[in-house]
C-alpha cells in the first residue's frame, strides 16, 4: 500500500488482489477447460488478437497473432494437456486488467501413461471488447536444480552397477 494519498474517488478504481482472485480463478479455468475439449479454436479464442504476447511452454516462438496461438493450439491440446495451479498470485490493474503469475502442473499423455510437467506462468488478463482476453502468456518449465542432473542416473547408466550387485548377490548364495 502506498504512503501517498489518493484522488477523491480513486479507490473505486482500484481492485484489490482478494476481490480480482475469483475471476482469475474463473478465467483460468476457462482456459483449462477449453484445452479439455480439444478444439484449439476455442482456446485461440481467449487470447487477444489486438495486441497479444504469448511466450509457450513447447515453442521457441514469440507469438503475437490469431494464425500463430491457433497453430500452437492445435499440437498442444493432442497432448491432452490437464493443469492444475499449484501456487499463484493475482495483483490487479485497475477493474478491467490483472497479473495471473504462479506455478501449475499439466498431466500429459494418453490416459495409460501420463505424465506431469512442472511449469511457472504469467497471465495477463484484460477485458477486451466486453470480454475478458489474455493480452500476455508466459509458461516455462521449471528448470532442475543446479547439480540435479549430476543426482539423476539413467537406466542405461545403472544397468552395470545393477548388473554387477547381482552378480555379486548370487555369488554369495
Amino acid at each position: 500500500s502506498s504512503a501517498v494519498p489518493k484522488a477523491p474517488g480513486a479507490e473505486k478504481a482500484e481492485a484489490t488482489s482478494e476481490q480480482m482472485y475469483p475471476t482469475a480463478q474463473e478465467n483460468f479455468k476457462r482456459w483449462n477447460d477449453a484445452l479439455q475439449t480439444k478444439d484449439y479454436k476455442k482456446v485461440a479464442a481467449l487470447y487477444s488478437n489486438k495486441d497479444l504476447s504469448f511466450l509457450p511452454t513447447v515453442s521457441p516462438n514469440f507469438i503475437q497473432g490469431d494464425e500463430d496461438t491457433e497453430d500452437y493450439f492445435a499440437n498442444f491440446v493432442k497432448k491432452l494437456p490437464d493443469g492444475t495451479i499449484t501456487a499463484d498470485d493475482v495483483q490487479p490493474y485497475g477493474e478491467d486488467a490483472y497479473l495471473h503469475t504462479g506455478m501449475y502442473t499439466f498431466m500429459t499423455g494418453p490416459a495409460n501413461a501420463r505424465a506431469p510437467v512442472e511449469a511457472r506462468f504469467s497471465y495477463m488478463w484484460r477485458i477486451v471488447d466486453g470480454q475478458w482476453k489474455i493480452v500476455h502468456h508466459h509458461s516455462s518449465a521449471v528448470p532442475k536444480a543446479p547439480g540435479a542432473e549430476k543426482a539423476e542416473a539413467t537406466s542405461e547408466q545403472m544397468y552395470p552397477t545393477a548388473q554387477e550387485n547381482f552378480k555379486r548377490w548370487n555369488d554369495a548364495l
